[in-house]
């Protein structure tokens, strides 16, 4: 998943599935956990993993405080904490809270990326949670992680819903980023959403449909084709080949739904972000009559001088041109 629909896709929801989570994408949790960043390299953080079935679960499920019951259906929980002896101190600043922070949001982001709901708690009692899990005197225990797949909501009663509903809600920029000195707010000039998105009709034809009766994989992609040289030639100008000044680097595609011949579709795309010598299209094929999603992709192109036969930066014009389709 790209990263930023990782960020976009974490929620701290409440309702679990029953459904048990794959040994592996533990692991995987635990690896990224494990390549955290830390001050002097001193790694600090340590995770106990329960799981249900677990002899420590009822115990752990107990320590659980009352507004946190909701965590008892989840198939996995893991304790995160660390100890002040294992971290670095550097004048009189102790980093082994914010080295287990760092680590904890790999491994959040880790188990999003994978399909998973993982919500980190703090409501818990501290004497309860390290008689249930044998941890050390001198161990600091920092949060209690719910991990599992999203349930209906539903199942959850009915104060847990409200808060599973209630809107997202982050303070400004401003408010939380400074420039040049405390106090003095940060202009966001990233804009959300882009000022324009480019759409135009994608036909298809009959060989598009492959034996399974719907259009084939790989054809997709050249539907995403068609609908990047209409931007093309419609935003850009770009009418011949000796025009284009990039190359495809990367393409990312996911299958929502099944397209069949009998389907109308449209291609929406937008710029996601401009870097120094590439940018990132983001565009779905679906359906103008009902919005169904059939297909989404994103592509990384690199700007490219053939004649030099190697990488070079996006030119001003280019940026002035698209700044309008840019965001999100």
């Amino acid at each position: 998943m790209d990263f930023s629909r990782v960020i976009a896709a974490r929620r701290s929801l409440r309702a679990f599935s029953e459904r048990p989570v794959e040994p592996e994408k533990i692991e995987r949790m635990i690896e990224a956990a494990r390549w955290s960043p830390s001050c002097a390299n001193r790694q600090p953080w340590r995770f106990v993993i329960v799981e249900k079935g677990d002899p420590a679960r009822a115990a752990l499920e107990e320590a659980l405080g009352r507004g946190n019951a909701w965590a008892k259906r989840a198939p996995v929980l893991i304790a995160a904490g660390a100890r002040k002896a294992d971290g670095a101190v550097v004048e009189s600043r102790e980093y082994f809270l914010h080295d287990t922070g760092l680590a904890t949001m790999s491994l959040l982001l880790r188990g999003v990326d994978q399909g998973l709901l993982v919500h980190p708690m703090a409501g818990w009692g501290e004497g309860p949670l390290k008689a249930a899990l044998s941890l050390p005197d001198d161990f600091s225990p920092i949060s209690v992680i719910a991990v599992g797949y999203a349930g209906k909501p539903e199942d959850a009663d009915e104060e847990t819903r409200r808060k599973d509903e209630a809107p997202r809600v982050r303070k400004g920029t401003g408010e939380i980023a400074f420039r040049g000195r405390f106090g003095e707010p940060l202009d966001a000039s990233l804009p959300s959403a882009p000022a324009k998105v480019f759409e135009t009709d994608i036909p298809l034809r009959f060989g598009d449909i492959d034996a399974m009766g719907h259009v084939n994989n790989a054809v997709a992609m050249t539907l995403f084709e068609l609908g990047r040289a209409k931007f093309c030639a419609e935003v850009l100008g770009i009418r011949t080949v000796e025009e284009y000044d990039w190359i495809l680097a990367e393409a990312t595609v996911r299958y929502r739904l099944p397209i069949l011949l009998q389907d109308q579709v449209r291609l929406r795309m937008h710029i996601t972000d401009v870097a120094r010598s590439s940018f990132r299209f983001r565009a779905e094929l679906f359906d103008p009559r009902d919005g169904r999603v059939f297909t989404e992709a994103e592509t990384v192109q690199v700007m490219y001088d053939y004649e030099q036969g190697r990488v070079k930066h996006v030119p001003p014009g280019f940026l002035e041109t698209v700044r309008d389709y840019i965001g999100g």
